[in-house]
């Protein structure tokens, strides 16, 4: 009995004191390990990103992560609200998902981040920036993800005594907007080589300090009014320098006159005197790239090839080229070398507000400035491949934005709005004015 009460005495004094006892010993505690956190990261081009990025429509973006997950078990969010799942494109081995930029407006930065269950971790906000991507004629001799340095932006004349012109169909873009007197002149934009004759080269007009800013080029033209002198030279508050060169203040002979045409139907440039001056006259490369060979996004409504009354000018389809055919009052509209027909591979319909400059262009018949407003956005017509994209256009941050403060070019959203790619080739742009059919000799008459 006595040996039962010691033994149960020295099983409570044991447990009491931790059971240090050989009597009451316990298994030995293991520590528990944390699960091991899962990380995840976004690639760009194969290369890891954090922060913020620009990005363009040939850019490959992708999301990594540490082991495989099965689809569906992150979440991407943009500006905080999630996306939906078939917005990411999942490897089928579960080891990362790329996420499509299709969706991203031109400059309008979207916050990415991607939301999921420990022990994945996120891989932490990604600022994107989808920068535009512009076209580029056959003879620019350009490679895709070309960044432009300095393209230049020839202004061309249209009147009869012009005609034919050349050097137009060697273009990358062309403006086309009217100068005064139902008469339209051409600012054309070359991004890699310029052909060996351009011209007759005339005086700018209003639109070429937005050209110039928004293409980050410099204008060549023989001169200017005072008017539009004031916003070319930046001579006041509400003006800013344009990287331009003048006939009439080029001491580098980058233009010259031919004697088989009257003056001032004789101007021209030739490619040698004109790419002096990418160095000479050199501009920070432009908020854009240039992808020459890219095919134009279809979805376009079957329809005629685009007539332009405003400007005389209609167009036909040759479906073998894939081309618009120019005709302009009525006749070929020709290239003065070649003899051939020019066209272009896009054609564009470009409806913006316009007011009087408020001074007179042209001393002789006393036609006001055409100010076009080319910043904001509007709605356009895009031909191309014997289709039309019933699109909006965007330039700049808003109307009424100070041509100086827009360094990006012109886009388009389709009807979905989402972001219209143009085909490679010249890209033909008509700039009209909402109701100038009332007031086409000038502006002061609307």
């Amino acid at each position: 009995m006595r040996l039962r009460r010691l033994a149960a005495t020295c099983c409570v004094v044991v447990v009491a004191g931790g059971c240090t006892a050989p009597c009451a010993r316990q298994p030995a505690r293991h520590p528990v390990r944390p699960t091991p956190v899962l990380r995840t990261e976004f690639l760009l081009d194969d290369e890891p990103v954090a922060g913020a990025v620009r990005v363009t429509s040939r850019s490959h973006l992708r999301l990594v992560f540490g082991a495989p997950l099965r689809p569906g078990s992150v979440t991407l969010t943009v500006d905080g609200a999630a996306a939906p799942a078939s917005a990411l494109a999942w490897a089928p081995d579960g080891t990362g998902a790329d996420v499509p930029l299709a969706g991203l407006a031109p400059y309008r930065p979207a916050r990415l981040d991607v939301e999921a269950a420990p022990p994945v971790r996120g891989p932490g906000p990604l600022q994107v920036t989808m920068v535009a991507t512009l076209p580029a004629s056959a003879s620019s001799g350009l490679e895709p993800g070309f960044r432009p340095g300095t393209p230049l932006e020839i202004v061309v004349e249209n009147s009869g005594p012009a005609r034919p012109q050349a050097g137009l169909q060697d273009a990358d873009l062309v403006y086309e907007y009217l100068s005064e007197y139902s008469v339209t002149r051409m600012t054309a934009i070359y991004f890699g080589h310029v052909p060996d004759l351009v011209g007759p080269v005339r005086s700018c007009r209003m639109v070429n300090p937005y050209l110039a800013y928004a293409y980050s080029g410099v204008v060549m033209c023989t001169g200017v009014s005072d008017g539009t002198a004031r916003y070319l030279f930046g001579a006041g508050p509400d003006a800013r320098p344009v990287a331009g060169l003048l006939e009439s203040d080029d001491p580098g002979h980058h233009f010259f006159r031919v004697p088989y045409r009257a003056i001032p139907h004789n101007a021209y440039t030739s490619g040698d005197r004109a790419e002096r001056v990418r160095t000479e006259r050199a501009q920070p490369p432009g908020d854009y790239v240039v992808d020459p060979r890219r095919e134009g996004a279809a979805g376009g409504r079957p329809a005629d090839p685009p007539a332009v009354p405003l400007h005389s000018v209609g167009y036909s389809y040759d479906a073998a080229s894939r081309q618009y055919l120019r005709s302009d009052h009525g006749r070929p509209f020709t290239d003065q070398v070649s003899g051939a027909q020019v066209h272009a591979r896009t054609v564009v319909l470009l409806h913006v507000p316009f007011h009087d400059g408020g001074w007179v262009e042209d001393d002789t018949g006393g036609a006001h400035s055409v100010w076009y407003d080319l910043l904001g956005s509007g709605p356009a017509e895009v031909y191309a491949d014997g289709t039309v994209v019933h699109a909006t256009w965007h330039m700049g941050a808003a109307p009424g934005q100070p041509y100086y403060e827009n360094h990006t070019p012109v886009w388009f959203g389709d009807e979905s709005g989402r972001v219209l790619q143009l085909g490679a080739g010249l890209t033909w742009i008509h700039v009209l004015g909402n109701g100038q059919e009332r007031c086409p000799e000038s502006p002061s008459a609307c």
